[in-house]
């Protein structure tokens, strides 16, 4: 099914760079940052210069799986994105079935230049300053086929790696080529056929063969991204897609933490083998990529000295890369203690506060703490909310 949706609807550091300078431009609208960005800085109702997201990949970016197209992982990193660029508009040039090598040479679905790379190029070079990034998915079909009956092929698997190996540079190659200095940033993979464990000790078997497979592609993948300047959305870790440890729980019944992640989270065990996520899985897909994205940080790296038994701080610890709080945004941080010294606590403000308890043991030791930024944008009645979580262990000295 090829479900190409059009619409106007590590390099991490430098694209963290990149990209605090075009939040700065979308936020200011007046002056020129970034690739060119030129934006209006004296006629006060001029109309800004509009901003557009690219997407590119396969049937996951297309959307195929989520409900609605706004339930599509493009479209729901997009609404969250548009807090940090206003006006954002996405293009989703995505096609189902697409491998790297279709994306070059095609077939297709149908572009105007004959490929989805050729498109694509097309539109960053005839809107210079207005792509603040590009998302990117692909390379899983260039290797899901490799699962046949309950074997893998490995010549198969060999030669749909090599085709990454050559065109995955040349796709990454060409966006640069197209719009220089471009954000673009790829995506690894969940498992789907995880969900075959639910079948029985072959399919089990399988099932771990598969996750191999998807480890060597997953490091492959982010391999080729990062010696392109791209940094890669960790879809694969939000999906604990190498956790086999029985602590997951699928239609109440115990199962490996990976397996229980893959049939709760796509279609694969409730849909008869459908590999797509649903729309938890495409909400959490977005998050992976709004992580990278959004450069969301805990700047505090040192805290005061703490002695036993004497009140402490309070200290307000600090975050940043946050989005700004804009109609119909509205973006808010919360704090929460991942592990503290006996004694301290930490408000959802980000307060660090307490009594260190008598007990511990004087000397070095760490906070650890998390900070999750949630985004809500209101359209009529409805609210939808993304949310994007780091954490930070900062060392802390008792006496």
């Amino acid at each position: 099914m090829h479900a190409r949706q059009n619409g106007n609807a590590q390099a991490a550091p430098l694209a963290a760079g990149r990209l605090v300078r075009w939040a700065l431009a979308a936020s200011t609208m007046a002056v020129t940052l970034g690739a060119g960005l030129a934006l209006p800085a004296t006629a006060a109702d001029a109309a800004p210069t509009p901003l557009y997201t690219l997407a590119l990949g396969d049937s996951l970016a297309a959307g195929v799986g989520a409900s609605t197209t706004a339930n599509r992982y493009v479209n729901v990193l997009a609404a969250h994105e548009a807090n940090r660029f206003p006006g954002l508009q996405l293009v989703n040039d995505a096609c189902g079935g697409a491998t790297t090598t279709s994306v070059i040479y095609g077939p297709g679905c149908s572009y105007t230049t004959g490929t989805q790379l050729g498109d694509v190029e097309a539109f960053l070079r005839t809107h210079p300053g207005q792509v603040p990034y590009v998302t990117i998915d692909i390379g899983g079909n260039n290797v899901d086929g490799c699962l046949s009956g309950l074997t893998v092929n490995a010549a198969c698997v060999t030669s749909g790696l090599a085709h990454i190996t050559t065109e995955l540079p040349q796709i990454l190659s060409g966006l640069d080529a197209a719009y220089p200095g471009l954000v673009v940033y790829g995506m690894n993979y969940y498992d789907p056929f995880l969900g075959l464990w639910l079948t029985g000790p072959s399919g089990q078997t399988l099932a771990q063969q598969s996750q191999s497979l998807v480890v060597t592609l997953n490091a492959l993948l982010t391999q080729l991204d990062a010696a392109g300047g791209a940094a890669t959305a960790d879809v694969a870790t939000t999906f604990q897609t190498t956790d086999f440890n029985p602590t997951g729980t699928y239609l109440g019944v115990t199962e490996p933490q990976n397996v229980a992640d893959v049939c709760n989270w796509t279609l694969f065990c409730s849909g008869g083998g459908n590999i797509h996520a649903n729309n938890t899985g495409h909400a959490l897909m977005a998050q992976a990529f709004a992580q990278v994205i959004d450069n969301l940080n805990i700047v505090t790296s040192a805290l005061p000295g703490a002695a036993r038994g004497t009140a402490y701080g309070p200290v307000r610890l600090v975050a940043a890369g946050q989005g700004v709080s804009s109609s119909p945004h509205a973006t808010a941080l919360t704090w929460a203690k991942v592990a503290l010294p006996k004694g301290l606590r930490l408000s959802r403000t980000g307060v660090l506060s307490g009594t260190p308890s008598k007990k511990l043991a004087a000397g070095p030791t760490t906070v650890t703490v998390q900070v999750t930024e949630t985004v809500t944008m209101v359209s009529g009645r409805s609210k939808s909310r993304t949310k994007s979580t780091v954490k930070a262990t900062i060392p802390l000295t008792v006496t």
